[in-house]
């Protein structure tokens, strides 16, 4: 749920996200197998309507995200509508997706001004938790997940870090008063700042919630996928082993925003920052978000972000980055990843290699990270034992193409995506990546 943002801003943040070296890389300790059902999205601007779940299951999507905006439901005190929700709890749940349901925001008539202050005090709170009790009690059961409101260390909360504190541990301790089977996430974090979240610590703003959910925008996939360390490292600090939360991560593909690219380099992004989240043992990322607000050519400015971050047009059409979206969809869910997979043999450090498997599909990612327009390519050799051909994919166009089981590669920024399969049980040789050419 992206705003509009003064340029000084966006400066500030790319000037943050450049700072840290490039120390993390993508791939992580300890083997694991990825959940079924790790993939999600916003489908903001949907509805859900069949046009847009069919899409959504091309996507291979099991989550999806929304926000039960408090003002659209109690728009005077008192008065509750809840037929919008309604419509789109039966609708998800006649398509086979679970909701992480978004409590957030401010009603204008709490204050004199008879505008939002997003500033809580005791009073407030209060009036919030009756907000939170009407939409646990009535939807209970029904929801997958409840997060407690949005990038509070961002742009959507205008009071002190202590007032919010203390709303997202009531809000938690509320919910689980309610529904104990409930699943709640809190933090919802714009990035990682180490003040706030061990604020959120201390004030026990995480005692009674299942996971902890960040938003870990970055200027890149490598930038992006440092959020999850940095955050671990935080929560070590106070023995926290919840699991983590991706409940927002994307790229705007225009307009005036960090975390942006360029249309070309979409699939790019897309490949490394789901598979570098994906080895990271989180519980699910939901991607922001499914569909840009204009078809191509048809947007209104050329400066707001909010409008750029989908992976289709409304009419339709993908755009570029929506096979590489698919491509990951289909073959990490429910793979495990192997960090000591392939063997590597004279491969260069800057060489990323991600490999997963699922009975007997494997899944083998490349991508070189020093590549530049100076550089010439790496050339790798990969070696697959157990089957007679590995079919590279297109990340940008679709369809695959098909080697033989050696094959060699020249790796560029751009993830070469590598499939195939082997007989029922086949327990033999591991696969190989080298830098020589074999039997050199």
């Amino acid at each position: 749920m992206k705003q509009h943002y003064p340029v000084f801003l966006i400066a500030a943040a790319l000037a943050l996200c450049s700072a840290s070296c490039a120390s993390t890389s993508f791939s992580y300790p300890g083997a694991h197998t990825i959940p079924e059902d790790v993939i999600g999205v916003s489908p903001d601007r949907t509805g859900l309507s069949p046009q847009y779940v069919e899409k959504l299951d091309e996507f291979g999507v099991t989550w999806i995200r929304s926000a039960a905006d408090w003002r659209n439901i109690e728009s005077q005190e008192g008065v509750w509508d809840f037929s919008g929700w309604d419509q789109y709890i039966s609708r998800a749940e006649a398509a086979g997706k679970k909701i992480v349901m978004l409590l957030c925001y401010d009603v204008p008539w709490l204050y004199k001004d008879n505008k939002e202050h997003r500033n809580f005090t005791e009073r407030e709170i209060g009036y919030f938790l009756k907000y939170v009790e009407q939409m646990v009690t009535r939807y209970r059961g029904r929801i997958g997940a409840y997060e407690i409101w949005n990038e509070p260390n961002g742009w959507f909360w205008y009071g002190s870090n202590r007032r919010f504190f203390a709303l997202s541990a009531a809000a938690g301790k509320k919910i689980k008063e309610l529904d104990p089977d409930a699943v709640v996430l809190a933090g919802s974090l714009f990035r990682v700042t180490p003040r706030f979240v061990r604020g959120m610590f201390k004030a026990g703003a995480f005692d009674n919630v299942d996971g902890i959910s960040l938003h870990p925008y970055s200027s890149d996939a490598i930038h992006t996928v440092r959020q999850i360390d940095k955050l671990r490292k935080i929560m070590d600090e106070f023995n926290c082993a919840k699991p983590i939360w991706i409940t927002e991560v994307g790229y705007a593909t225009g307009g005036l925003y960090f975390s942006q690219c360029n249309l070309e380099n979409y699939p790019e992004y897309v490949v490394k920052t789901l598979s570098g989240l994906a080895v990271r043992k989180l519980e699910h990322i939901v991607w922001y978000e499914l569909m840009d607000e204009y078809d191509a050519g048809q947007q209104r400015n050329n400066w707001w972000a909010g409008q750029y971050f989908g992976l289709m047009y409304p009419n339709g059409d993908l755009k570029n980055g929506g096979e590489a979206f698919k491509l990951c969809s289909r073959y990490l869910p429910g793979a495990e990843y192997r960090p000591e997979l392939p063997l590597r043999n004279n491969v260069q450090r800057t060489v990323t290699s991600l490999y997963f498997r699922k009975n007997n599909e494997h899944t083998l990612l490349l991508w070189d990270n020093a590549a530049s327009a100076a550089a010439a390519p790496k050339t790798v050799y990969v070696s697959a034992p157990g089957t007679p051909a590995l079919w590279r994919h297109n990340i940008t166009g679709g369809g695959a193409e098909e080697t033989g089981n050696e094959a060699v590669f020249r790796l560029t920024n751009e993830p070469v995506f590598l499939t195939w399969t082997t007989e029922e049980g086949f327990s033999g040789g591991a696969p190989v990546l080298s830098g020589r050419a074999p039997g050199r």
